[in-house]
């Protein structure tokens, strides 16, 4: 089992443990699964149906790293406080520590524009 940690200041000082357990790889498929089914057969002309699978997949993301992250009712508060740009990235992570990547694989990679080449 890989443990990795996680640095998120606007929850705690200390950073989390990331365990690639079992339990934690069936959850990253479950919350995967989850924002898949969200958006099957939401129509692009349903503005509420588009909302509500919206609503659907923040709140899946959110529960997904509170499990991950064990994070108590307290901590929970704070995540919920967080921009959602900040909280995409965490939950980006959170997958990519799962599936085994490091900080150096997730980093973007400088793609230079094919066209310019030719």
């Amino acid at each position: 089992m890989e443990v990795k940690t996680i640095k998120i200041p606007e929850i705690a000082k200390k950073p989390f443990q990331v365990l690639t357990t079992n339990r934690n790889i069936m959850r990253m498929q479950q919350y995967q699964l989850a924002v898949l089914k969200v958006g099957e057969g939401v129509d692009e002309e349903d503005v509420a149906g588009q909302t509500q699978a919206s609503l659907a997949v923040l709140e899946e993301m959110l529960s997904f790293i509170r499990v991950i992250l064990n994070l108590d009712d307290e901590a929970y508060e704070k995540l919920l406080d967080m921009p959602n740009d900040r909280t995409q990235e965490v939950v980006n992570k959170l997958v990519g520590y799962l599936y085994g990547l490091s900080d150096e694989d997730m980093a973007e990679p400088d793609v230079e524009n094919p066209k310019e080449e030719a």
